[in-house]
């Protein structure tokens, strides 16, 4: 795909902290005019509910991709999981991709739930193939699960979903390379970060016997292009922050982009932090700047794409060089995106 199509460019509807989903409609018709590949879908179990805004949105998406990034399966029984995606593949005219994740282990550990482990989400790609392609599982007992009995849809997909893991650490990103079909890397990855990711999760592919050139890479790209100051504050250092402060995520975005732990250190030292994990979403434009201020210059710029139309359609291809499938403009409804598209269109640096 030529890196000035912008069918190679894919972003969420209703992103990040939202009290409504009301938008996802108009979202996703207007992503369809404006020639994205994709449209993500993310689950928060409060009005997000993955295959509720992926059925909705394949209604209304065309050809468009529907992509699930990322629902969480041990929430849910495989049985419901298998039947979520299988549903949503017939229904979605431009495919359909199920990405799974952990999550934060914070956030399982407060709601009394088992923190998921990369064992089990390989067992539920292979559950879930096995479904999918019209097969039994019987008497399951494994990271999944204990499912005893016989499990079964019924009926072989013609076009079963596509299964992409949503990985942050090296680890991860092998597992993806070695069990699922797509790999989609976390947000505030740099172009560095991305060409590492990409080549680490296809020479585990190669290992494990699959051709590596069919694992497709998602980049993730924070994006807050002609904006004003309050706009980047809330899409890049709020959701910057929002993933530092969380133990373990912080130690993986730092390491895999090369960054300076010590200022990792300063940032959850930082008096509006210091001491618990803060909800980022209700600070002040005040208090952003303030931790804005601890950040380098460089992290910002790197670690998202903050400017003009221009500079940032630039760091989309660059994410395209360095190995990615499809760059996800994420933090944006598609209307803030034209001047974006127009530069990507146009093809010059």
């Amino acid at each position: 795909m030529v890196k000035t199509d912008t069918r190679s460019l894919a972003y969420y509807v209703v992103p990040g902290h939202v009290s409504s989903a009301a938008p996802v409609a108009r979202e996703v018709r207007d992503g369809a005019e404006r020639g994205f590949g994709a449209v993500m879908v993310s689950e928060r179990l409060n009005v997000k509910h993955s295959a509720v805004l992926g059925g909705y949105a394949a209604a209304l998406a065309g050809d468009m991709e529907i992509v699930t990034a990322v629902t969480f399966p041990h929430t849910r029984h495989p049985m419901d999981l298998a039947a979520y995606g299988a549903t949503l593949a017939q229904l979605a005219g431009g495919g359909f991709t199920m990405g799974m994740g952990r999550g934060p282990n914070h956030q399982w550990d407060a709601w009394g739930m088992p923190r998921p482990s990369t064992a089990m989400l390989e067992d539920a790609a292979m559950v879930l193939r096995t479904l999918w392609s019209g097969g039994t599982v019987a008497d399951h007992d494994g990271p999944l699960g204990r499912f005893p009995g016989r499990l079964s849809l019924g009926v072989e997909l013609a076009r079963p979903p596509r299964l992409a893991l949503g990985a942050l650490g090296p680890r991860t990103q092998e597992m993806a390379g070695r069990a699922f079909d797509d790999l989609i890397l976390h947000s505030h990855w740099t172009d560095q970060a991305v060409a590492d990711s990409v080549a680490r999760a296809r020479r585990a592919a190669e290992e494990a016997g699959r051709d590596p050139n069919a694992l497709r890479v998602w980049a993730m790209l924070v994006t807050a292009c002609d904006q004003s100051e309050e706009q980047v504050l809330l899409r890049v250092v709020r959701r910057m922050t929002t993933y530092l402060q969380w133990p373990g995520y912080g130690e993986l975005i730092v390491r895999a982009n090369g960054w300076d732990p010590a200022v990792l250190r300063r940032v959850r030292e930082h008096p509006l932090l210091a001491g618990r994990l803060a909800d980022v979403t209700s600070f002040s434009t005040a208090e952003l700047r303030r931790l804005a201020a601890v950040y380098p210059e460089s992290w910002l710029r790197d670690g998202a794409a903050v400017g003009d139309a221009k500079y940032c359609a630039e760091r989309a291809r660059r994410q395209l060089d360095a190995g990615a499938h499809r760059v996800i403009l994420h933090g944006n409804a598609p209307a803030d995106l034209d001047g974006v598209l127009a530069a990507f269109r146009a093809g010059t640096t």
